[in-house]
């Protein structure tokens, strides 16, 4: 008798609390954050907007990684800014592929403990071709947060990106291009910050 009590009163606490821990959320499935385990988002590159979101959203991510490498096209190039290609030396940025960024981008995202990644402006205007392909030429200001040991003390890079994105035969957009600049911050760049992964 006295175990029937116990189990009634066990179901009727049950049943009281059941709104509460269900209103509360507990069960309820959470939006995907970007970089997040294997649910990173990444829209088909249908347009060169999601290019740019998904490149912000998963570079130096190693979640983010293949959605970060698949923005860029096979015959993808990356070209850095003249000064720092005369500090580097010759050999660092030379034949920099599509091979060479997905290494470098690797090294980097197992290595960063923290990064954001943002285009700021653009500061020049946008330069469209009908093709065929389809081409866009953007012009970013940018700045990225980033803690990496191979870099040092420096955590903030600035500069300007020139991203060449066209559009292939299936219809998506790919960055065949990219150029690196200098800005007037006197901060380290993007190419810099690439540099120091290459191995």
């Amino acid at each position: 008798m006295r175990r029937a009590a116990v189990v009634r009163a066990a179901a009727l606490a049950l049943a009281v609390m059941a709104p509460q821990i269900l209103g509360c959320g507990l069960f309820k499935p959470r939006d995907v954050r970007p970089g997040g385990g294997a649910g990173v988002p990444c829209p088909a590159p249908n347009t060169p907007d999601e290019v740019v979101s998904n490149l912000l959203a998963n570079y130096a991510s190693s979640v983010g990684l293949d959605c970060y490498l698949s923005m860029l096209d096979e015959a993808f190039t990356f070209h850095p800014d003249g000064q720092d290609s005369l500090q580097a030396g010759d050999s660092v940025y030379v034949n920099w592929t599509k091979a060479v960024e997905s290494n470098d981008a690797s090294l980097l995202a197992g290595n960063a403990t923290f990064h954001q990644t943002f285009f700021d402006s653009m500061y020049a205007t946008t330069v469209s071709s009908p093709g065929p392909p389809r081409t866009e030429v953007r012009f970013y200001a940018y700045h990225l947060l980033i803690r990496a040991s191979q870099a040092g003390q420096d955590s903030l890079f600035s500069g300007h990106a020139d991203l060449t994105i066209v559009q292939g035969l299936n219809t998506q957009w790919h960055i065949v291009n990219w150029q690196d600049r200098r800005d007037a911050s006197g901060n380290r760049t993007w190419g810099y910050l690439r540099r120091l992964y290459r191995f």
